[in-house]
């Protein structure tokens, strides 16, 4: 495992761009230029090692000329890392999403939910996304609605229940149309059929906003600032299939009178290498993968 500081801030030229990355010794091996004519602004990305000298250089040089920036701190992972780890947190890279969610019908059952604002709702029906919006999942075998249901192609479900993987089920998916026909679609939402328990307050790069007060389960929010790194305590993955989901929701939730205009949280899914080797031997790039760290301890 490596650390990478992903570094982004604006600029009005290209030249300048240049003035900046060539002052910190960046060049097109480790910064990107992604020139907006419409706003007039050059946006610059570097990525390095964050260990790497040009990351106090770079810091130094933003500061001096009085820029905004956003950094981002990532651990990357090799393949044998991934392999090996007891589980894996899908996080979606946003490469692959459709809009779809309880506004285009999909139903809950709120019986056991947080009165509040609907975290731990049951679905009870199948997955329903955006018709007019399908250009978004064509050229990709998995990918996810705007609120991270996990949708993937019948032949990669086929594949995924071929591996006998505990805790998986699926559900259909529809399009809604804009004559509000429902047209059934070749995909498949994939469940986790296991909720897991609480992380570990060991857990880092995840913060919280707007979550709610009364079950304090979701608004939950990867920071920028530190490295997402998702804690378990040994004793609390017993009961772990290789499909899960975590007890903790991302994003806040809403419930409204009329349910459609609802918003739902949604929990993280969490698999096992065995699940993930399915996803990439399809060459699937939608998810990023996050080992989960396992502690002797009951912190």
């Amino acid at each position: 495992m490596r650390t990478v500081v992903r570094i982004r801030f604006p600029e009005k030229s290209v030249s300048d761009a240049r003035a900046v990355l060539d002052s910190a010794g960046c060049g097109a091996d480790v910064a990107t230029m992604d020139d907006v004519a419409v706003l007039r602004r050059v946006f610059v990305e570097v990525t390095l090692d964050k260990a790497d000298p040009r990351v106090s250089v770079l810091f130094h040089l933003l500061k001096q000329q009085g820029k905004e920036w956003g950094e981002w701190h990532e651990d990357r992972y090799t393949e044998e890392e991934l392999d090996s780890a007891r589980l894996l947190l899908m996080n979606p890279t946003r490469s692959a999403e459709i809009n779809g969610g309880v506004h285009w019908g999909m139903t809950y059952d709120l019986s056991e939910a947080c009165p509040a604002c609907g975290t731990g709702a049951r679905q009870t029906s199948a997955a329903f996304v955006d018709g007019e919006d399908l250009g978004e999942l064509q050229e990709h075998r998995a990918g996810v609605t705007t609120f991270w249901h996990v949708l993937v192609d019948e032949g990669l479900a086929t594949d995924l229940e071929n591996t006998g993987a505990s805790g998986l089920s699926f559900r259909n998916v529809y399009a809604i149309m804009p004559d509000k026909r429902q047209v059934k679609l070749r995909w498949k939402q994939l469940c986790a059929d296991n909720t897991l328990p609480r992380m570990s307050p060991l857990t880092t790069g995840l913060g919280r906003q707007r979550a709610c007060e009364v079950c304090w389960r979701n608004g939950y929010v990867v920071t920028a600032k530190a490295p997402g790194r998702v804690v378990y305590r040994a004793s609390d993955l017993r009961g772990a299939l290789d499909v899960n989901q975590t007890w903790e929701n991302m994003w806040f939730a809403i419930l409204d009178p009329d349910f459609k205009e609802s918003v739902l949280s949604r929990p993280w899914t969490i698999v096992t290498p065995k699940v993930r080797r399915v996803f990439r031997d399809a060459g699937v790039t939608a998810f990023e993968w996050l080992p989960i760290r396992v502690v002797d301890t009951d912190e």
